[in-house]
This record gives structure tokens, sequence and C-alpha cells, in this order.
């Protein structure tokens, strides 16, 4: 099986694609090609594609200065690493408080706070090991 003239037209539109006079396909084509390489921030396929690709916390590649190209990504890992851990370590003080002042119905327990805590220490081993990476 060969594949198709045009790749985009027929994930969209199937068999019809082949029906299409040239004219009319080749144009559709190109604006469906045109359109996959762009980068769409709001959406899950632009997201996960960045994602992929080693961005930081924030998003973005990482910025900072690296002398390979495996330490760009090994920092965008680390800093990726680092926020969600800042983010737990919030949750579980938060959640210490509530446990020393707040009320019983407020608490999270022994075995979600257990889990904030490992959770945390297998990021900051994360950490450390992507910062030996770079």
């Amino acid at each position: 099986m060969s594949a198709p003239d045009y790749p985009y037209l027929t994930a969209t539109l199937g068999d019809a694609a082949e029906r299409l006079p040239p004219e009319l396909a080749q144009p559709l084509e190109a604006a469906f090609a045109a359109a996959v390489d762009v980068p769409d921030p709001i959406t899950l396929q632009g997201c996960l594609q960045r994602i992929r690709n080693g961005d930081g916390a924030d998003g973005q590649p990482w910025r900072g200065p690296t002398l390979a190209p495996g330490q760009g990504m090994a920092m965008a890992r680390a800093d990726r690493a680092a926020a969600g851990l800042t983010t737990l370590l919030e949750i579980f003080h938060a959640a210490e408080r509530v446990r020393v002042d707040g009320e019983d119905r407020q608490q999270i327990g022994d075995g979600t706070r257990e889990g904030l805590l490992l959770a945390c220490r297998g990021l900051a081993e994360y950490v450390e090991l992507q910062l030996h990476a770079a």
C-alpha cells in the first residue's frame, strides 16, 4: 500500500480526498501542512509536544547557559521537578498547619501525608540526578 498523495487531506476527508482535483487538493494540503508546523500554546497536543521537547516549569525551553545539547533537557527537567517539589511542599506545609491547629475534619490523614513526603523525596532525588546529568 502506497502513501497517499495528500496525507493531511486523507486524514481529514478519508477516501474523498482522492476525488478532489489537484488544483484544489494541493493548496488545501499545503494549508494543513503549514498548520501542523505552527505551535499552538493552548491545545493539549501543542503542550504535550513542548513538554516532550524539554520545556521548563514555565513551559518554555531552557534558556540558561549549557555546554551540550543534553544539558538543556536535563536543566529543564530539573526546573520542572523543582517547581513540582515546591508545590508539594506547600501542600505538605499547609496540611501540617491544619494537623497542628485545625479541625479534625479538615485533616488529610496519615496515608496522604506519607504520600506527600514520599513524592517530595522522589522529586528531590530526581532534581539531583538531573543536575548531575547537566
